[in-house]
């Protein structure tokens, strides 16, 4: 979430404070489970930004909050870069109510690989893959741009033909559903194979 204070966007995050979305590096998922020293750490999306726009973290006075911004003007330059790196953003503006007392704010936009109707110049799909407790895959392709959406099931032992069928789209967003009694490694590790072998995630961190 980009937060309008004034003429800046900032990002907040407070360490320690439990969440229920984990945010893992690239880097971090493609070492293979094998080779990890301990199990995976969620990277806070603050640092991954920061990282990823060359920004400095900072820590207002003496609070646990850490804070990094940027002036308003340069939103639409780093928007694409976010957006090329694979990250859902949300714009919450300042509302102009002309009243006195505290800001009011509101989502203004929600922007995403796929669902960027600013920039229509290529048509993206959305990629869903659910994954049920019978070892059946439920795939689901879906353009924002054009409405066309595509469903289909395909068993665990039959996914490697899933992949001469996706050549055929320009995938921008993946979204998964799990639906597995199993613990968090290893449905990370199996949805690792799963993309390497569809070609959707890169043998290098890019």
């Amino acid at each position: 979430q980009l937060i309008q204070i004034g003429k800046f966007y900032e990002l907040w995050h407070e360490p320690d404070t439990p969440s229920r979305q984990q945010v893992y590096s690239q880097a971090e998922l493609l070492i293979e489970s094998s080779m990890r020293s301990g199990p995976l750490e969620a990277t806070p999306p603050i640092e991954q930004v920061a990282s990823l726009l060359d920004m400095r973290i900072t820590s207002p006075g003496k609070r646990s909050l850490l804070q990094m911004g940027f002036p308003i003007y340069s939103l639409t330059n780093h928007l694409s870069t976010l957006l090329d790196k694979g990250w859902t953003v949300i714009v919450i503006d300042e509302l102009v109510t002309g009243r006195s007392g505290p800001k009011q704010r509101a989502v203004s936009q929600v922007y995403s690989p796929c669902c960027n109707l600013e920039d229509c110049s290529e048509l993206s799909y959305v990629l869903s893959i659910y994954f049920s407790q019978d070892d059946l895959l439920g795939i689901t392709l879906f353009s924002a741009m054009n409405g066309h959406s595509i469903m289909f099931p395909v068993s665990w032992a039959d996914r490697d033909k899933v992949a001469r069928l996706l050549i055929s789209y320009r995938i921008r967003e993946i979204v998964i559903w799990a639906n597995l009694e199993v613990g968090p490694e290893i449905l990370i590790n199996k949805i690792y194979n799963l993309l390497i072998g569809w070609n959707l995630f890169p043998s290098e961190p890019n």
